[in-house]
């Protein structure tokens, strides 16, 4: 099926600051290709612009990149003036929430487009069900606008996969359905753990998410679990064995151990990451604003407009859900655990542990897409460089992924973002956008934002 495009004329007449339209051609060149003109390039396969680039696409892939004087653009490509601005690889989201089929299909539509709209343009799913299979395929045909999706299976967690026999059942079951990956989730015995682990290599697919309490963080890389979302059980491992209390904490009640955390032993718990080759993916925001909130929910409000993208339902149940936990937990020891937390995250980057950008969402607060760069900006503040942020939300994504994506080269995939400001300077600067380009469909800002405007007066507040 022919794919829904936003690249027609009226979207490109009224994006007369940043582009310039030649008739097509009905001999030299196809309706899709596109050539971004005189624009700064941050490439991401190394830290540096490249400046009065052009860059051709067709279809669905970068064909050219070079100077603009040694690039021929043909006759009837639709030509995008980037002069002044910069071109840089679309984002990831490495720990989302994909809809399920309880949600209705406009919501679903919306949700993906809040992630295309922020320049996100992957987007791992971390809560599989079977429909995602297909809005997949859907996306892949061009019937629907949306990110790339890479779609984990159903949860696997103690209160559903209680035998071996079961998990390893399950497994294959997964693998063959065309999942990408294995979500594994709390409550898993070792025994359950390691026949998971153990048929996942069997059958070759990857699995990643939680660290179950009973398995622990050292086994799960032993193991060889992908993926260590949330930064799970990495406090946990700062607790020497006498001092950890005989029935584990569990996900929400480790706030009550730091007290008992030696950090002398990080060191050893990022060489146990870097041995097994591990990914993190921290997902700093939602715990420092849902899982552990520092802020009561009427603080978080006033600062994410972004929430009106989203039903007013989720909203408030959210707010219910954040005001009940600041209630009952010490303020004192929840801000002692953020700023654990990210001592641990800065231990694992300069250590050089694979990290990845992903946020939950749409979970407590987290909106898709805005929340991917409320994450960058916290990443800046504990101490990485906008690069290297960067980085985790493109280069070292592609990489982890297939290496189709995440850089701006020939035969690489064509989601870009163009942006208005360098952001090698100032990581801010990814949300000041002129456009996205998924899967070689060109989206100026002017009609993302008429969508946006269009969602938002869905769910009226």
């Amino acid at each position: 099926m022919k794919r829904a495009s936003f690249l027609t004329t009226v979207a490109l007449l009224a994006f007369t600051a940043c582009a310039e339209v030649e008739a097509p051609s009905t001999t030299e060149v196809g309706p899709e290709v596109i050539a971004f003109l005189d624009v700064n390039v941050v490439p991401m396969n190394e830290e540096r612009v490249l400046e009065g680039q052009t860059v051709l696409i067709e279809g669905e892939t970068i064909v050219a990149v070079g100077p603009s004087s040694t690039i021929d653009v043909p006759a009837g490509a639709a030509r995008i003036d980037g002069a002044g601005n910069y071109l840089i690889p679309g984002l990831a989201e490495m720990h989302g929430h994909l809809p399920n089929p309880e949600m209705p299909a406009q919501l679903t539509e919306d949700v993906l487009f809040l992630y295309v709209a922020n320049g996100v343009t992957t987007v791992r799913g971390m809560q599989g069900n079977p429909t995602q299979l297909e809005l997949r395929a859907r996306i892949n045909r061009g019937d629907l606008v949306g990110p790339r999706l890479v779609v984990g299976s159903p949860s696997m967690e103690g209160e559903n996969v209680e035998t071996a026999e079961e998990a390893a059942r399950l497994v294959r079951e997964y693998n063959e359905a065309g999942f990408d990956l294995l979500k594994v989730h709390e409550g898993l015995s070792t025994e359950v753990y390691d026949a998971i682990a153990a048929t996942a290599n069997e059958v070759g697919i990857s699995f990643g998410g939680h660290v179950s309490d009973h398995v622990g963080l050292m086994h799960a890389l032993e193991a060889g679990q992908r993926t260590i979302d949330h930064l799970d059980n990495y406090v946990e491992a700062l607790i020497p064995e006498d001092r950890m209390p005989a029935d584990p904490p569990g996900l929400r009640g480790i706030d009550g151990f730091v007290d008992r955390v030696d950090e002398s032993r990080l060191e050893q718990v990022v060489e146990a990451t870097l041995e097994a080759d591990a990914s993190v993916v921290p997902t700093m925001v939602f715990w420092e604003s849902g899982v552990f909130p520092l802020r009561p929910s009427l603080e978080v409000l006033a600062e994410r407009s972004e929430l009106r993208f989203l039903p007013k339902d989720n909203v408030d149940s959210w707010v219910e859900a954040v005001d009940a936990t600041v209630a009952e937990k010490d303020p004192e020891a929840v801000r002692r655990l953020a700023a654990l937390r990210r001592r641990i995250l800065m231990a694992l980057h300069r250590g050089g542990a694979r990290v990845l950008l992903g946020t939950d969402s749409p979970q407590v607060f987290n909106v898709p897409g805005f929340s991917i760069h409320r994450e960058m900006a916290l990443y800046v503040e504990v101490g990485m460089t906008p690069y290297e942020v960067l980085a985790a939300g493109t280069r070292v994504v592609g990489d982890f992924l297939d290496g189709s994506s995440g850089t701006i080269e020939e035969g690489k995939r064509a989601d870009l973002i163009l942006v208005l400001g360098n952001p090698l300077e100032d990581i801010g600067h990814v949300a000041r956008r002129a456009g996205v380009m998924v899967r070689g469909e060109w989206i100026p800002e002017e009609a993302i934002q008429e969508r946006l405007e269009a969602i938002a007066a869905r769910y009226p507040r």
